[in-house]
């Protein structure tokens, strides 16, 4: 009996092919030219062979005998192979959400892909996207709304068509001048975009440890919220935004990381101290004193303190008088390692937990 989950993981492994791809363009692939894809190595040729067979059976991919006195079969992949395809990978999470999200603006997401030019980096060069392609990749939306959408937008002036040149390759679709001002200004924050990666790239969310800090649920939930916050803040280029929110989470979780280790947080070098020479109540400490106190007991080293110091900094500048006064703007290098930062404290407050777990652990068996 065949087993369904290996045929399926045979199908993905062909699908990693270029012939499936949205706007190729180009036909007949050997066998041996498909095996060259690392993913179908897990398997023998035959087992290859034998689903491209199948996939031809289900209208996927056409064979093609060779040329002249060619003995050798080729294989070309049809509309509804690419967008079987198109439709494995949304599911697969290897696209942004907003591709498959229901409520996603049908126009939004025309330009999108059109300024995605067919490749998930914007940095990677492009002649346009194949104009058939957006039926491939909007296939749920039906080829009359891609059709209608994308003549609506090049009459407003936003998307421009190549014609077709007279080698005949396919019309080619371009963002104008004030189809990349809308891309960047609208497009990007209404659909949670993080450039330079594009619609067309695997999900970017990252997996942080919120409920495995040793904090209340609600709590984390209000972490989450703020990190899920701040990603879409950096997809829109408001950077001074992003890395205030970054700034805040660590502002939560340091003071709970040190209320479980009070004793020794109150004795540190570091504890701020009042006129009295009283160590203040933690929930006084500036964010300075917090960061210090979590190096000076060993909590975070001295060189992500150093980082979480310079993210105070930086996240100070919410504030416009000091903004004003130091003349500072953050970019997209600010917040990158601002990010950086933040993940790298939850993870090192994740494993410290963790470890006191496995030790209590193992002295209970004890």
């Amino acid at each position: 009996m065949t087993d369904p989950n290996r045929t399926a993981d045979i199908r993905d492994s062909i699908f990693e092919h270029e012939m499936f791809d949205a706007g190729n363009i180009q036909s007949g692939y050997m066998l041996e030219a498909i095996r060259y894809v690392e993913a179908t190595w897990a398997f023998a040729p035959a087992d290859i062979a034998e689903e491209l067979d199948r996939m031809e059976t289900e209208g996927l991919i056409l064979r093609r005998p060779g040329f002249g006195g060619d003995v050798r079969e080729y294989w070309e992949t049809t509309k509804a192979g690419k967008i079987v395809r198109e439709t494995r990978w949304q599911q697969l999470g290897k696209r942004h959400a907003a591709l498959s999200a229901r409520a996603a603006p049908a126009e939004d997401l025309v330009i999108a892909l059109v300024a995605s030019g067919g490749n998930q980096d914007e940095r990677e060069p492009t002649a346009g996207l194949d104009a058939e392609a957006l039926s491939v990749y909007l296939a749920r939306l039906g080829e009359e709304v891609c059709k209608t959408t994308l003549e609506t937008l090049i009459a407003r002036g936003v998307v421009r068509r190549d014609d077709e040149d007279i080698l005949g390759w396919p019309f080619r679709l371009m963002l104008t001048a004030d189809g990349l001002r809308q891309y960047s200004q609208g497009v990007v924050p209404q659909l949670g975009l993080q450039p330079p990666s594009t619609i067309l790239a695997r999900n970017q969310s990252i997996q942080l440890p919120f409920d495995d800090l040793g904090l209340d649920s609600v709590l984390a939930d209000n972490l989450r919220y703020r990190w899920e916050e701040a990603e879409r803040c950096a997809g829109a280029r408001a950077w001074l935004a992003a890395t205030a929110l970054y700034g805040s989470i660590l502002e939560v979780v340091l003071p709970s990381w040190l209320a479980q280790d009070i004793e020794r947080a109150v004795q540190a070098r570091a504890a701020p101290r009042d006129r009295k020479n009283l160590v203040r109540p933690l929930e006084d400490w500036s964010p300075a004193a917090l960061i210090s106190v979590a190096v000076e007991l060993g909590h975070i080293d001295e060189g992500l303190g150093r980082y979480a110091h310079a993210l105070r900094e930086s996240r100070n500048l919410i504030h416009p008088d000091r903004q004003i006064r130091e003349r500072s703007i953050p970019d997209q290098g600010t917040t990158a390692i601002s990010k950086q930062v933040v993940q790298a404290v939850l993870d090192t407050r994740a494993r410290k937990i963790q470890a006191t777990d496995i030790s209590d652990h193992r002295v209970h068996e004890a």
